[in-house]
């Protein structure tokens, strides 16, 4: 009898504990936290300034131009790509490996920069960076 009563005990504990809905929950971890762009970062990762102190006026290719399909990518070495700080930013990488990448995705304010490993044959960068050009992945793969 005790067994009977236990398992039924049990199956209570089990179908009240399934049956329960999160109800007015949020997805989210931490509800009401917004991420603002800090103070001095540039509005786009193509933003870079020019040496006379002004923004240099230059077009972000768009990532389904056929004319980037088209175009190498930029290469840069692997102690280059190792040297690419996860809190730098686009100007940052511009600066540090001479070249700005070759945008390859732009979307949900998301931008996408591969770059070639050129003493590493078939390897590459991708860098993704927010829109306020600050580095949000970093990825090394082989092709």
């Amino acid at each position: 009898m005790r067994i009977w009563v236990m398992m039924l005990l049990v199956l209570a504990v089990v179908v009240t504990g399934c049956s329960k809905k999160n109800v007015g929950g949020t997805a989210s971890p931490t509800p009401g936290v917004t991420v603002q762009p800090s103070a001095g970062a540039s509005a786009t990762p193509g933003g870079t300034s020019s040496p006379t102190g002004g923004a240099a006026a230059t077009a972000t290719p768009k990532a389904g131009d056929t004319a980037t399909k088209d175009e190498p990518l930029p290469k840069i070495t692997k102690e280059q790509a190792d040297k690419i700080s996860m809190t730098g930013t686009y100007d940052d990488v511009v600066k540090l490996t001479g070249a700005k990448g070759k945008l390859v995705k732009d979307e949900n304010g998301k931008k996408t920069y591969e770059y070639e490993i050129s003493n590493q044959p078939g390897y590459y960068v991708q860098l993704v960076f927010f829109a306020d050009g600050k580095i949000s992945e970093k990825r090394v793969y082989q092709k």
